[in-house]
């Protein structure tokens, strides 16, 4: 089964690449990139970094107060995570690892609780930031049918909340939200105001790439489609997401900036958060050092 499933990813990843390579000027796009802004691009990874340590002081919030584990303990394993998510499928893959370094510390059962309240708080922000700009710049936009997807997703995402709490009878959506109520109102306006800025932050960093590349686009059109590009990359449907992402970008940018311009800003933004996820495969050395830590 795990083969069939790789071989599927694969098969999405080279399928989707294909086409680009099909739709796509290379020597333009390469044209585009050796061309990019050194500096807008490291700013982005600089950004990248700082958003992840945001994430890791929202984490913070949902993982047990009287384990060992310090701000910078945690940060190394949320880095450790984000390294991997370069080499799984989708974006989630780094997760996993996260699960699998913290339930040395917690017990399997909080750290899946832990982390499934993190990203959950993170894509509801997203969501809900795509879906509030969406409301204020619709009128802005250029008329593209797709551009529904952005309310359509923030509905789907708040049906699927509400469903899973109707669920509590099955053991795994008890665990979560029994893990749930033992955190007070405060804690999660907390975590969620963390996750307003570092999703702006983010959306920000792919803005200064399209800068980077001299592409002319507006704030709030990153802010309208990027919840939905990074929705459909988080699906573990092909590898690291490649192909999905550079799709993406050409289906929601390709009408305005041309093909070109839009894949180079997918690859820009891949190879900026690849490199700031390298601090993640220096901590990855030390990875026994985190098996050593005592059970909660």
């Amino acid at each position: 089964m795990k083969k069939f499933k790789f071989i599927l990813r694969l098969s999405v990843t080279l399928i989707l690449i294909s086409y680009l390579i099909f739709k796509t000027d290379i020597k333009k796009l390469s044209d585009i990139i050796a061309e990019t802004n050194i500096l807008f691009l490291f700013i982005a990874s600089l950004l990248y970094l700082f958003s992840s340590y945001l994430s890791t002081l929202r984490w913070k919030l949902f993982v047990c107060s009287d384990c060992s584990l310090t701000i910078r303990k945690l940060f190394s394993i949320y880095m450790v995570g984000t390294f991997f998510n370069i080499f799984l499928p989708g974006i989630m893959g780094g997760d996993l690892m996260r699960i699998i370094i913290l339930r040395k510390i917690t017990g399997i059962g909080d750290a899946v609780a832990s982390v499934f309240l993190e990203r959950y708080i993170g894509f509801l922000a997203l969501l809900f930031l795509g879906f509030i700009f969406f409301l204020l710049f619709y009128s802005y936009m250029p008329k593209n049918e797709l551009i529904f997807l952005v309310p359509l997703l923030f509905l789907i995402f708040s049906s699927l909340s509400i469903f899973i709490f109707a669920l509590r009878k099955f053991s795994f959506f008890r665990l979560l939200i029994d893990y749930f109520y033992k955190f007070n109102s405060k804690a999660f306006s907390k975590a969620f105001l963390y996750s307003l800025i570092i999703q702006l932050i983010v959306m920000f960093s792919v803005y200064l790439i399209f800068l980077s590349i001299g592409a002319s686009v507006r704030f709030y059109e990153v802010v309208i489609y990027l919840p939905v590009i990074i929705v459909l990359t988080t699906l573990p449907i092909s590898i690291s997401g490649l192909g999905v992402r550079e799709w993406s970008f050409v289906v929601f940018f390709g009408g305005t900036l041309g093909n070109e311009k839009a894949v180079a800003v997918a690859l820009l933004w891949f190879l900026s958060v690849a490199f700031a996820s390298l601090l993640g495969g220096i901590e990855y050395l030390r990875f026994k050092n985190f098996f050593d830590m005592p059970k909660k």
